[in-house]
């Protein structure tokens, strides 16, 4: 089994969610978040915000998707709509 599959198995098997190509795309490069206009930003968090309210207290877990939310909340970072819809600010 190749690692985007064992990704998405992952997160399916925590969470119960079957993750878009999309998003599994980000997961393993979260480098691409950096040329995501507002809207395509948006679209990420919304699908991905279920999964990170599973896994965000976790201490221990893959570094994919620990790298993954890191870069997303530093890119979603001053974007209070974005912030909110994550879970993370009121």
């Amino acid at each position: 089994m190749d690692k985007h599959q064992d990704v998405k198995n992952f997160i399916k098997e925590g969470t119960g969610i079957d993750i878009s190509k999309k998003l599994l795309a980000f997961i393993m490069n979260p480098r691409k978040l950096e040329g995501l206009n507002n809207d395509a930003l948006k679209e990420i968090v919304i699908e991905y915000a279920p999964i990170y309210q599973r896994f965000r207290f976790m201490l221990d877990g893959p570094n994919w998707l620990a790298s993954f939310t890191i870069s997303l909340r530093c890119r979603i970072a001053n974007k209070p709509e974005l912030e909110k819809l994550l879970g993370i600010s009121q």
